[in-house]
């Protein structure tokens, strides 16, 4: 009888889950201020990396397309130094864009649309990605045995396109992510988190959104990935890599899987009250891992 009754609660709940979804057109008008709090905790080569920082947005301008904001990051603390290269190098992207001040503009239902501003947010981000770069040679000068200074730099520059810089701003972690978007439960989408492409399903409980992620590549866009990677952190090797890329693969010493759980709870104006995204990758045999707990200040 009990197991019955279990069995009825559970379909109960599967039917009022069921076929629910949710239009995130959030409230947004000249003046508004949303800051958020941001904890993220990375796991990597055995190495720990604790960092801490806020976000503010401000809705600036109200256009006959849509609106224009500003996202500023600040409050930047990390207990990853020059003894913790991997939580140094981790962090390396929220260190360069500390203190820029990011002109966003969204369309009629908020949707991010550009960074009007982005060839200041790149000047900016260069000299102190160029400055951090100085830092981590200093401290470990075998470094520059794999990649050069310039060809750190390059690759720094190369990760700052109009299109990432954007990108950047709707991955899961940001409070900006469903901004726009209909979400059903049982949807399924892909999503390139700027590193790889995964593929979600949502689900929509009220207010409360939840998606799960996994690898999702072809064996195409596997070998592109793989090729892209050698000859940002290898170039002298790329050429050695394409030519034996399909006994890499045939080997299955090449692994590449990417988890991803993301959970999302919205306000009354549709503005993300807090979200976390908890993340495991084991890339060839190297496994990480990363939790990141955003929550509305005010």
């Amino acid at each position: 009888m009990k197991k019955v009754f279990a069995i009825s609660i559970g379909l109960m709940m599967a039917i009022s889950v069921f076929g629910q979804s949710i239009k995130v057109t959030p409230t947004l008008k000249k003046g508004m201020v949303k800051t958020y709090s941001v904890t993220t905790t990375m796991i990597a080569v055995g190495q720990t990396v604790n960092v801490t920082s806020e976000e503010k947005f401000t809705v600036t301008k109200e256009t006959s397309n849509g609106f224009e904001m500003t996202m500023e990051s600040s409050n930047f603390k990390s207990d990853g130094d020059n003894q913790n290269l991997m939580g140094r190098l981790a962090t390396l992207g929220e260190e360069m864009m500390k203190d820029c001040k990011i002109q966003i503009r969204l369309d009629k239902e908020g949707r991010v649309v550009e960074v009007v501003n982005y060839e200041d947010v790149k000047a900016k981000a260069l000299a102190s990605g160029n400055k951090l770069i100085d830092d981590l040679l200093e401290a470990a000068p075998e470094i520059s045995q794999l990649l050069s200074k310039e060809q750190l730099q390059q690759q720094l520059a190369g990760e700052l396109t109009p299109e990432r810089l954007t990108k950047s701003l709707t991955i899961s972690s940001s409070p900006l992510a469903l901004f726009g978007r209909t979400i059903a439960t049982g949807m399924e989408d892909t999503y390139d988190n700027n590193m790889v492409t995964l593929k979600r399903l949502w689900v929509v409980i009220g207010k409360n959104i939840t998606a799960s992620s996994k690898t999702n590549m072809s064996r195409e866009e596997l070998k592109a990935y793989v090729l892209s990677q050698v000859e940002k952190t290898a170039p002298q090797q790329a050429s050695m890599i394409k030519d034996n890329i399909d006994q890499v693969l045939d080997s299955g010493l090449l692994k590449l899987d990417v988890n991803e759980q993301a959970s999302y709870e919205l306000g009354d104006d549709l503005w993300v009250k807090s979200l976390e995204t908890k993340t495991e990758s084991d890339i060839v045999g190297q496994k990480s891992s990363s939790q990141i707990k955003v929550q509305l200040k005010n």
